[in-house]
């Protein structure tokens, strides 16, 4: 993450547009979190029993106050976006609300058959069995955690390479600025300003 970048905060800001649509399988995901895959190769994973072509992915999905790079190649603009604890909980509701649980794609490019959410849940407490059982260390309170089945034994393949190594949410989002620097602040000031100017 860089720093003294501004900060926008990621959030629901019309409830009939902005959601998150589907989960990315990708090789390098935003909250850099790799997911816990069980199969073949699960010998590193604390589990009490696993069947051997179970197929069966763990992950985070989203992460509280986690700042997560961003830039925009058309403004040549960096900046950092974060979801709060509350916007997450939302999220992770409508979600299932608006049934887009089974809607995967690879890279955020191509739409994956083949992959079923069976489980969604908020960690109400980093300590719970239900994160640490799966070798996961440091979650934060109110992140949202989801476990996948994959029947896609192209995916399956790629996770098991390496290629595919966590998620990543595809959504439609509101902005709002949080806290940015003095420069920042002044130069978006100045923006506004010569913007008023130019419409008088």
């Amino acid at each position: 993450m860089k720093k003294d970048l501004k900060e926008v905060e990621l959030i629901i800001g019309d409830i009939d547009r902005d959601m998150v649509s589907a989960m990315g399988f990708v090789e390098q995901p935003a909250i850099e979190k790799d997911f816990v895959y069980f199969g073949e190769n699960k010998q590193n994973y604390v589990m009490a029993k696993v069947d051997e072509e179970q197929g069966i992915i763990v992950s985070p999905a989203l992460i509280p106050e986690k700042r997560i790079y961003r830039y925009n190649p058309e403004t040549n603009e960096e900046f950092n976006v974060f979801f709060s604890r509350e916007t997450i909980r939302n999220l992770s509701m409508n979600f299932l609300k608006n049934g887009n649980q089974n809607n995967a794609t690879e890279q955020h490019e191509t739409d994956l058959d083949g992959m079923y959410m069976i489980y969604s849940w908020l960690v109400e407490n980093q300590h719970d069995p239900i994160i640490t059982k799966y070798g996961f260390k440091d979650i934060p309170d109110g992140t949202w955690v989801v476990m996948y089945k994959v029947e896609n034994e192209d995916i399956k393949k790629k996770i098991k390479s390496g290629e595919i190594k966590g998620l990543s949410i595809e959504a439609y989002l509101s902005e709002k600025f949080s806290s940015i620097n003095e420069d920042e602040q002044d130069r978006i000031l100045v923006e506004k300003l010569k913007k008023l100017l130019e419409d008088m």
